[in-house]
């Protein structure tokens, strides 16, 4: 196979695969402790002054509840040894030079760039944001944890814009393939009455 975007789209397909039943299990540690913030906020609220003691309370709180207060992390952290790899890769991969993709994407181990009006602009990083923007809208239900859905999109884009697009490419698709897991998984919470 000679399109390397291509290539990287399937590689990311195959990452997901692999790494859905922890997505899965991350998402429903997500949904359970959004469920426990009124809890957790009555703790802080009758503990607040004892953090020995709220600490005590909360622990037992996830334990009688069955919820891993790191639970949701553990995706991400599997993530970085493959987005490092796929970093010095993209970097130094000769094959990956001048191969283009689609349309304005015509070199795999820069960033992309489309003009318009004069301006350079970054696509791939304001998709990836955008899909992360709405994955977070999905997942934060807590107002207090409102600024997330903006903040994380705008210092991902912020990260990734000068990066290689065929990283951004995979992690684009990575972010999309996750939305689209979500959303089936609520669809189907819903389906089956909220269980």
């Amino acid at each position: 196979m000679s399109n390397y975007g291509l290539v990287i789209i399937i590689f990311s397909i195959l990452v997901k695969v692999i790494v859905f039943p922890l997505t899965h299990k991350s998402l429903e540690a997500t949904a359970k402790m959004q469920k426990l913030q009124p809890q957790m906020a009555a703790l802080k609220e009758k503990y607040g002054g004892d953090q020995q003691k709220l600490n005590q309370e909360m622990m037992k709180l996830y334990k009688d509840q069955q919820v891993n207060p790191i639970g949701g992390c553990l995706p991400m952290l599997l993530q970085m040894p493959i987005l490092i790899s796929l970093f010095n890769v993209f970097r130094g991969a000769i094959e990956l030079r001048q191969a283009g993709f689609i349309l304005w994407m015509d070199d795999l181990s820069q960033p992309d760039r489309l003009w318009v009006g004069g301006f350079e602009v970054h696509v791939l990083p304001l998709l990836m944001a955008a899909s992360m923007f709405i994955q977070q809208k999905m997942t934060m239900k807590d107002p207090k944890q409102a600024m997330l859905v903006y903040v994380m999109p705008v210092f991902m884009t912020w990260i990734f814009w000068s990066m290689s697009s065929g990283l951004v490419l995979y992690w684009t698709m990575f972010n999309l393939l996750t939305l689209v897991q979500q959303h089936v998984m609520e669809r189907t919470k819903a389906f089956l009455g909220g269980t």
